[in-house]
């Protein structure tokens, strides 16, 4: 038995999407700004039964039936009010709280900081008005009165105190505003604004509320983009930038992922209303899970920088862990979808988005710069790792016809990039076997010395943003071996850009779910313990890197034995020459040490 209040009632509504929820029910076709079909509740030839998002209710006008989501499902589940709640609740990851009310100023608080952030909006509204300065600034970007308007865009003065001093004057108080991250306090503890001469943008959720604030500086302004952080009623790994619009305009057949909210609003300003961004952070997977909701084809339009192209690498991987095949719009020549569609206009983004290829092509297409083709090693090389990006379909009709396109397109044998793949997939099989009975034999397994130390190196990382840059010029991602690791490596330049405290950072993490509560605490212990030492973290660095090719080496090892036959004969040369220059740079790293965790 659940306790029902305010609170959760507000969170099911906040998460779940009217015409999602109805349309795994009811065939919903767009018609104006809601959507019509066939009600369930009674027999009707013509639809009669209205949803709409803005409003998040549904109505039948053939019957008279009519509420939000939960009466729907009361009605169509046969529920009564308790059960349909928690029916919902379960369905949208809402926690339920077992005998325990939350108390009526829980819902007042939530509702005050929802009017604070409103009047901040307001401000910084009107803040605009009288900035020739911001002004100019977005109409020098090409937008209309019409979309700035329409993203309720504002503007924060060059003041130490200026929202500070409104909001104070209208009855809030410091430690609200604080909460919010609206304003913060000085070294000498006077209280500032946190936002200082940028163009702001409120992000609104789809109950058209204003939960948070991007803010963009002017010319060499550091950082070029301040996010709010995570407050009681903004947590940016489970909302997107763009919903209210999404909600109430788009048609919801399509959603293009882009970067930032430069990038969504130069879209909606060419017609484009449907993209999204992330709110400061990597592509999450409950980000990911509220886009494939919303729409049927998924496009990926980051930009196209080494940075571009490994956060577009990473959100693949999470879009496939939520069975979606996302396509990926190339617009080439490092350009963002603003600096595309200035050059190109907008009939030339279209053309891109019905150009987009597949997340497969994508992924061959960018290992192909790492390999000379023209070079029999080098092709024989970019064949292997090819193989093993097409090892991953598991549709096997999908699998044959990119295997034989690839056959085609690189003109190597089909039969011998198949008996590739089939080994490969069977060598899977039998490592989940081996693996599984790992875990059965022995699940109180000690952590290696060699995690332990990747675990360290990374704690290093967290203190200092040259040190974290130090050791990213020398580590490669993939030499940590944990996934929870790589995670918050790759995640740590968003810890200094926001100013973020370690533990609210890990925090952050574990509540987007990238690492678990047990990672977090390991690492905060470490934390406590280590001293800077530079000697410590280059010993660090050689004995992770070291240990990774250990391990790399002995997987070729293995595999070496297996490669017998005419057949292996190219791919055995490959592995040789692979080990070959594994054991030079073990070689290279054997006089410089081997730290040892302690």
């Amino acid at each position: 038995m659940y306790v029902i209040n305010d609170n959760v009632l507000d969170e099911i509504r906040d998460r779940a999407d009217i015409v999602d929820l109805i349309g795994e029910y009811v065939d919903l076709k767009r018609s104006g700004s809601n959507y019509m079909g066939l009600c369930p509740f009674h027999s009707e030839k013509t639809p009669s039964f209205s949803v709409s998002p803005s409003k998040s209710i549904f109505k039948c006008f053939g019957c008279g039936v009519g509420g939000d989501v939960i009466t729907f499902i009361m009605k169509q589940e046969n529920l009564n009010f308790p059960e349909a709640v928690e029916f919902l609740a379960d369905k949208y990851n809402v926690r339920l709280s077992e005998y325990k009310d939350e108390n009526k100023e829980a819902k007042e608080k939530r509702n005050r900081f929802y009017e604070i952030n409103r009047e901040a909006a307001m401000h910084f509204l009107n803040n605009f008005k009288f900035s020739q300065k911001a002004q100019k600034y977005l109409i020098d970007r090409g937008l209309t009165d019409k979309t700035i308007r329409s993203y309720g865009l504002g503007y924060s003065k060059d003041s130490w105190t200026d929202l500070y001093d409104h909001l104070i004057k209208l009855g809030y108080k410091e430690e609200e505003l604080l909460e919010l991250n609206l304003i913060s306090k000085s070294k000498n503890g006077n209280y500032i604004d946190r936002f200082r001469d940028r163009v702001m943008f409120p992000i609104i959720n789809r109950n058209n509320k204003v939960i948070g604030f991007g803010a963009r500086g002017f010319g060499d302004a550091k950082p070029k983009y301040l996010n709010s952080k995570e407050t009681p009623i903004f947590h940016k790994g489970s909302n997107l930038f763009n919903m209210n619009i999404i909600s109430r305009e788009s048609s919801r057949e399509r959603i293009i992922l882009v970067e930032g909210y430069m990038d969504v609003i130069s879209l909606y300003n060419s017609g484009i209303n449907y993209s999204v961004a992330s709110l400061g952070t990597s592509l999450t997977e409950e980000q990911a899970g509220i886009i494939k909701k919303i729409a049927r084809d998924i496009y990926i339009c980051y930009d196209s920088d080494k940075a571009g192209i490994n956060a577009t690498t990473r959100a693949i991987d999470i879009f496939l862990s939520k069975s979606c095949k996302p396509k990926i719009i190339e617009l080439g020549a490092d350009l963002d979808p603003d600096d595309f569609i200035k050059k190109y206009g907008i009939e030339g983004f279209e053309n891109k988005i019905k150009g987009a290829i597949s997340y497969i092509d994508f992924k061959i297409k960018k290992l192909r710069e790492n390999f000379n083709l023209k070079d029999s090693e080098g092709l024989s090389n970019f064949t292997v790792e090819s193989s093993k990006i097409l090892s991953s379909i598991k549709n096997p009709i999908e699998r044959d016809i990119y295997v034989k396109e690839f056959s085609k397109n690189y003109n190597i044998s089909y039969k011998a990039i198949e008996n590739y793949i089939n080994y490969l997939n069977r060598n899977k099989i039998n490592s989940a076997k081996k693996e599984k009975f790992k875990l059965k034999k022995n699940t109180n397994v000690v952590k290696s010395s060699k995690t332990k130390a990747q675990e360290e190196l990374l704690s290093y990382s967290l203190l200092d943003n040259d040190i974290y840059t130090y050791i990213k010029n020398k580590v490669q991602v993939y030499y940590f071996t944990s996934s929870m690791t790589r995670a918050v490596f790759e995640e740590i330049p968003r810890m200094f850009e926001d100013e973020m405290e370690i533990p609210e950072f890990l925090n952050l993490l574990e509540k987007n779910r990238l690492i678990d509560f047990n990672f977090k605490e390991i690492i905060l212990e470490i934390i406590k313990k280590i001293k800077v030492n530079d000697k410590v973290v280059d010993e660090l660095i050689t004995t992770v890197e070291k240990n990774y090719l250990q391990k790399k080496k002995n997987k070729i090892l293995e595999n070496i034995e297996k490669l017998q036959g005419e057949e292996s004969k190219n791919l055995l040369l490959e592995t040789l020459n692979e080990l070959k220059e594994i054991n030079l740079k073990l070689s290279e790293l054997k006089e410089e040490g081997n730290y040892e965790w302690k």
